[in-house]
């Protein structure tokens, strides 16, 4: 009798034990609330469809280059929203938020970088260079970048990622829309930051999709015309001129 107890007794140990584990187990396979996964998505899309900065220069490098332009502007910018991510979930945004100059360089950093692209593209326009704009049908790259396709790429991939690395009202707007999202009690909230926070920019992605084919088909058109081509390298340094002047004039 007493070993068939202590058999009984054992197995409702197992059964409490498995039941006492039941609920981590939960916690690892589900790291996000469903509830505020659907908000997170629902306000992802509001933001994406809010014109933006990022969509500007997107829309200004196509406009002075094409579509492979402004897809390397795209990917650039993803770049960059990821590395925003991962200083906001590692609390280095947080660090940035509490030092008012760093922020302040950060943004006048940007700022110049902005006004520097803007001022070289109105040059091109006032000089009725090819420049920084279109791609020759041959090609796809610029004229003076023939034969190094790929570093032209990597240029506008690297300017696209510096725009965005070098605003810090990105790195704070992740810091303060991420943890709202945050639920306590599943994962840790790092790690729930770092699962958000990517849907965001490739929710993006589309809309870039519809903006780059609308404005290379412009262009396309447009670049048969060198008087066109002046036009729209113009453009496009007055947008880059505008965004930085934002940027360096908004102290919010």
């Amino acid at each position: 009798m007493r070993r068939g107890s202590s058999g009984a007794d054992a197995g409702d140990q197992d059964y409490a034990l498995d039941r006492r584990c039941r609920p981590a187990q939960k916690a690892v396979a589900m790291p996000l609330d469903p509830a505020l996964l659907a908000a997170y998505l629902l306000a992802c899309l509001v933001l994406v469809l809010t014109p933006g900065p990022d969509m500007m220069f997107v829309l200004g490098q196509t406009l002075s280059g094409g579509p492979q332009r402004g897809w390397a502007a795209v990917l650039g910018i993803v770049c960059g929203a990821f590395c925003h991510i991962v200083a906001a979930a590692l609390g280095v945004a947080a660090i940035l938020a509490a030092e008012p100059m760093l922020f302040a360089l950060l943004r006048l950093a940007g700022a110049a970088y902005l006004v520097w692209l803007g001022l070289g593209a109105l040059r091109a326009a006032w000089r009725g260079e090819a420049g920084i704009a279109p791609a020759t049908p041959s090609t796809g790259t610029p004229p003076h970048l023939q034969g190094t396709r790929l570093q032209g790429q990597g240029r506008i991939v690297l300017q696209g990622m510096l725009t965005n690395l070098l605003n810090p009202k990105v790195a704070l707007f992740f810091l303060a829309f991420l943890p709202q999202f945050v639920a306590p009690g599943l994962a840790p909230a790092w790690l729930q930051m770092l699962l958000l926070g990517p849907l965001l920019p490739l929710l993006a992605v589309p809309l870039f999709a519809v903006l780059i084919a609308g404005a290379g088909r412009a262009v396309s058109r447009l670049n048969r015309s060198a008087r066109a081509t002046r036009w729209l390298n113009g453009l496009a340094g007055t947008i880059f001129l505008g965004l930085g002047l934002r940027l360096l004039l908004d102290r919010r």
